[in-house]
């Protein structure tokens, strides 16, 4: 993550959590509500989200993520230029032939598997989630060009920009139909999904050749993930985000969210929300501070660009720094914080201090991110299955 992200959602969260949710309360924007069974529900972590935050944080990560997609034009058309065919010596417009074709998939199941995948997700999308038939094939051609930016958005600058991406399809799909938030929602989704594998098909390439995987082997390693992240996933989300009622019936009635930030599906939501209901719902304080937001945001990523990338703070970050819940805000920026010291104070290649704080950065926090993952699902299991 690196100081400079971990302190932008550190700021994030203190401003919301410290400055504006207190104000909000007492001006009665954020109130205790009654839920549908009669019970009052106090103002949380979750309240002061939903009721109120979340839009000015949704307008920050918005704005500040097409703000810095659209300052790199550069990326967006080398996107472009790179289909173009090339010539020369060894190529196979000069006769040379592909010379890794014996190591690689065969160039003819992008051509069958893209139409034919491309129908089962419209009718995926359609089936299970009500898009229409004419809008699940509509947004195909866009998520198409966008998964192109975004694997040359990896190839060039090792980021994947599926935020922004994802929203461009958003905002097209919602300005079609406002009615029916699968339309956008959906879309989005599968914009997300597609452009960040894609992206990862491309990183996945030099550290599987380290590991001595050709790149038809890491494909097959891949499909083989398809079926087991399938068979692990699915039997989690019921059990963890939609157990049975007192009826014994699943539904979204059940849905648990107030135990998992999800700060994007949070951010999509917003989106979906916004674009079905307009501002009118919303408090003006809330449309207020999404204007501010949407202008701080945007002078945000022009100084970042204008800088070079050495401006200390981003937007994305700063509204991450809200639908995250405050103790992991500050948890991720003691820990950035720390490597950043240690990192300061061992900069010389091949000590021992340079090894493990500079170095094992990387390796130390995914392990750690990794073990409290299954600390906390392992719990969550007990939970639900003892409980």
């Amino acid at each position: 993550m690196g100081i400079r992200v971990a302190t932008s959602v550190m700021l994030g969260a203190f401003i919301n959590f410290v400055v504006l949710a207190p104000l909000m309360i007492q001006q009665g924007d954020i109130a205790p509500r009654v839920a549908p069974n009669g019970v009052v529900v106090p103002i949380t972590r979750a309240e002061i989200v939903n009721q109120w935050s979340l839009w000015w944080a949704v307008t920050m990560m918005v704005v500040g993520s097409l703000v810095s997609l659209m300052g790199r034009p550069q990326m967006i058309l080398s996107a472009f230029a790179a289909l173009k065919p090339k010539r020369g010596a060894g190529g196979a417009a000069a006769g040379g032939g592909d010379v890794l074709r014996h190591i690689e998939l065969p160039l003819w199941m992008s051509f069958v598997g893209v139409p034919v995948f491309s129908v089962i997700a419209a009718w995926v999308a359609h089936a299970f989630f009500g898009v229409p038939w004419h809008l699940a094939f509509l947004s195909l051609p866009l998520i198409f060009v966008l998964t192109i930016i975004c694997t040359n958005s990896m190839a060039l600058t090792s980021w994947t920009p599926t935020g922004a991406l994802s929203k461009i399809t958003q905002f097209t799909m919602g300005a079609i139909d406002r009615t029916n938030p699968a339309s956008n929602l959906i879309p989005a989704g599968m914009t997300a999904e597609i452009s960040a594998n894609a992206a990862n098909l491309l990183s996945d390439i030099k550290p599987g050749y380290m590991l001595g995987a050709k790149p038809r082997q890491q494909a097959m390693g891949h499909v083989i993930g398809i079926f087991s992240g399938a068979l692990a996933s699915v039997p989690l989300f019921f059990l963890l985000f939609l157990p049975p009622g007192a009826d014994g019936v699943r539904s979204t009635a059940t849905l648990v969210t107030d135990q998992f930030a999800m700060p994007a599906a949070v951010q999509w939501k917003g989106v979906a929300d916004l674009i079905a209901n307009g501002l009118k719902a919303l408090p003006v304080s809330a449309v207020i501070s999404m204007v501010v937001a949407a202008i701080a945001a945007a002078g945000i990523e022009v100084a970042r660009l204008v800088t070079g990338g050495r401006f200390p703070i981003t937007a994305v970050s700063l509204g991450l720094g809200v639908v995250l819940p405050p103790e992991a805000s500050f948890a991720m920026w003691m820990g950035a914080l720390a490597f950043w010291w240690k990192g300061r104070k061992n900069t010389t290649p091949g000590t021992r201090g340079h090894e493990f704080w500079v170095e094992g950065c990387e390796p130390i926090c995914a392990g750690l991110i990794t073990g409290a993952a299954l600390v906390g699902i392992a719990n969550a299991l007990v939970n639900v299955l003892l409980g």
